[in-house]
């Protein structure tokens, strides 16, 4: 994997407007990214999205070159500002001032306190009784890695859930995903990481019959113990009736 991307000046280019509108405040902010796919400045894309009471609303591209809307307040706002000549140079200016002239400094950041993830494949029961797989990323730096799902080499999308990149109180972070299935299917099963720290996208394989084969040895164990109960309260109980009856007493 070769991309990353970099929130640069977050603190001095985002904006907060509070409107009141019914006695409710209604937030508004952008977030400015420089996405570097490698030290070609050619290939800098920069990117603004824009929130509106938390919802994504519209986001300028500069691959793109121009906005595009999400919601239908998004599209108006977005169709508004494309045909805006003064936006439209503005977000290059950025670009150049923001991104491109910092590709170099965004780089060699990175690079010093890179962190390759520390990744876990673990199988729990979720909710509904199915079986859940966790595929856990931990101690990775920079922010974003992207984790997939694969079932028998096709990437897997329903029953996936994921927790938000989670910081650990220092540079680095963490991450959870999730896949649900039904029990005792015989796919093949893996998690694959994508991060700027590897060299290439790592496959972590769900190694499912090695858990067949423990659940078998538990199940074994259980009803051996659970023969074992019975014979020895069925010897106990025919030891009590010897030893009541008369024959056996003056025998003895």
């Amino acid at each position: 994997m070769t991309c990353f991307t970099c929130l640069i000046f977050l603190c001095l280019f985002s904006q907060s407007v509070d409107c009141d509108a019914d006695g409710n405040g209604y937030f508004m902010y952008a977030d400015f990214w420089c996405a570097v796919y490698s030290r070609d400045r050619e290939q800098v894309e920069y990117l603004v999205d824009w929130y509106f009471n938390e919802e994504f609303m519209m986001q300028y591209n500069s691959t793109v070159g121009s906005w595009v809307g999400f919601t239908p307040a998004g599209l108006v706002s977005a169709s508004m500002l494309n045909e805006d000549k003064h936006d439209l140079l503005q977000r290059r200016v950025e670009k150049q001032m923001i991104c491109v002239n910092n590709v170099d400094l965004i780089f060699n950041t990175t690079e010093e306190n890179m962190a390759e993830p520390s990744v876990t494949l673990v199988e729990t029961t979720s909710s509904s009784h199915d079986t859940m797989l966790v595929c856990s990323a931990y101690d990775f730096y920079p922010k974003y890695i992207r984790v997939t799902w694969y079932r028998n080499g096709q990437e897997v999308t329903s029953g996936v859930t994921f927790s938000e990149v989670m910081t650990n109180g220092d540079w680095t972070y963490q991450v959870h995903y999730y896949l649900e299935y039904t029990p005792g299917q015989q796919d093949n099963v893996s998690c694959m990481v994508e991060h700027v720290s590897l060299r290439k996208p790592k496959v972590y394989d769900w190694d499912s019959s090695m858990h067949r084969t423990e659940r078998s040895y538990l199940i074994g164990g259980a009803s051996a113990l659970l023969l074992g109960a019975v014979l020895l309260s069925a010897g106990l109980v025919h030891y009590r009736r010897k030893s009541s009856d008369p024959r056996f007493s003056n025998a003895l």
